[in-house]
């Protein structure tokens, strides 16, 4: 399954890169969404895989005694990098650089929010150790 995804989504990227670029010179705003799309359908592809990913993340904490309410701020943070990252390349594309460093930033305080809770384990197992 994992060669046949990342073939289908190296297929869908290659195909969409190039009719962006065709379009860009005389639809510019009809090349941003078609980029929008190609990169959500790759991102969509990507995320068959993360069922699986997430099943073997879950065996191995309980193996380790983990909770999953450690394990879960670590994908949630992940899926907000992964959309971050797409969202501010596509405002670059668009020209919209500053718009893409605000995202960049809104992500930011995003992932650091989700890990409070990891954090706080953190603060309390260091007190508990002092």
């Amino acid at each position: 399954m994992t060669v046949e995804v990342i073939w289908k989504a190296a297929a869908v990227a290659i195909v969409g890169a190039v009719l962006a670029l065709l379009l860009q010179k005389n639809a510019p705003e009809m090349s941003l969404l078609l980029t929008l799309a190609v990169g959500l359908a790759v991102t969509g592809l990507g995320l068959q895989l993360a069922s699986e990913i997430l099943e073997m993340a879950v065996m191995a904490a309980d193996s380790c005694g983990l909770s999953p309410a450690v394990v879960r701020p670590v994908f949630k943070c992940t899926a907000v990098g992964l959309v971050t990252h797409l969202t501010a390349q596509v405002c670059r594309d668009a020209g919209q650089g500053s718009i893409a460093v605000a995202v960049e930033g809104c992500g930011v305080f995003a992932a650091v929010y989700i890990s409070l809770p990891l954090i706080r384990t953190l603060l309390t197992m260091i007190g508990e150790l002092a």
